[in-house]
């Protein structure tokens, strides 16, 4: 639901629920069945055009069905017991709700409200004041500024999600192997946030000659934000030298990864790099946190 707040949707559409239940029993004396069925008809046509003009994935979908049919259903079953006490005791029941079933109402409505937080935080993440005061300390020892939780999905190298990928990725590392190349260098000077910095490679064959007339591309991925991530392609200058300017947005750890191609020949390389930040003139290094693998 795309554009709406769960906490919202979900706790508030729980207690439209429980109202527009307690208005077809209350008000308009329906038997509990009835204003049960009705009340999961009119939260089912709230729900579905919702869905599918605003669709935010199956579990989001799921979790708003079982609520918005749950309340009614268990409404209607106490409801119901209620009915059937009076028709079998043949005399009015005491007016006013057990203590139980009105415990049960205020468990499903705190339910809905956490669950929904809870949606919501692993959704959207948890940023800023909040974020500082629940998430641990950063392994890297930063300043911890902009820290958040919000994982996005970012799997650069997850080639196991087919296995004929996987078993091509692993045949062109065998050959890699074999082949020997050579990729040296790499930053000119210690990169920082927001400023150009020069990314400079050498190429060279397994015997130390120069590999010339090559494509050589990186990608730098940053796993807290898929929308930062950068495709840059070297320029070759002397032979075997590949080189541009780099301008990454944030600090801290990226991923990246390099692949050379000359004819049929591939080369890969992945791993990480540090971008610094720059504080008040000052550059103040933002490493990758400790156990983050080194260049492959």
């Amino acid at each position: 639901m795309h554009g709406y707040n769960l906490v919202l949707t979900l706790g508030g559409g729980s207690l439209i629920a429980f109202a527009t239940f307690f208005i077809f029993r209350k008000v308009l004396h329906w038997q509990g069945k009835m204003a049960s069925l009705a009340t999961a008809a009119i939260m089912l046509l709230l729900l579905v055009p919702l869905s599918i003009t605003s669709w935010q994935g199956l579990d989001t979908f799921a979790i708003h069905f079982a609520f918005y049919m749950m309340i009614p259903y268990g409404l209607g079953i106490i409801s119901n017991v209620h009915e059937e006490r009076r028709i079998r005791e043949g005399k009015e029941i005491e007016k006013g709700m057990h203590w139980i079933p009105g415990l049960i109402i205020v468990f499903f409505i705190l339910l809905a409200v956490v669950d929904s937080i809870i949606i919501l935080f692993a959704t959207k993440g948890v940023s800023g004041p909040i974020a500082q005061l629940v998430l641990p300390d950063s392994l890297s020892e930063d300043s911890g500024e902009g820290r958040q939780s919000k994982f996005v999905g970012t799997v650069p190298y997850n080639f196991q999600k087919k296995e004929t990928e996987y078993d091509e990725h692993q045949e062109r590392l065998r050959f890699q192997k074999e082949r020997g190349w050579q990729i040296l260098d790499g930053w000119a000077t210690t990169p920082v946030a927001q400023q150009d910095s020069a990314f400079n490679l050498r190429v060279l064959s397994k015997e130390g000659e120069p590999i010339i007339g090559a494509k050589v591309v990186i990608d730098f991925l940053r796993t807290s934000g898929m929308e930062a991530d950068q495709q840059i392609e070297l320029i070759e200058g002397e032979p075997g030298h590949y080189g541009a300017l780099v301008n990454l947005s944030a600090p801290g750890c990226w991923l990246l990864r390099i692949v050379i191609t000359r004819g049929e020949e591939t080369h890969e390389v992945t791993g990480n790099t540090e971008i610094a930040q720059l504080v008040d003139g000052n550059v103040i290094p933002r490493p990758c946190a400790i156990g983050e693998p080194d260049m492959d």
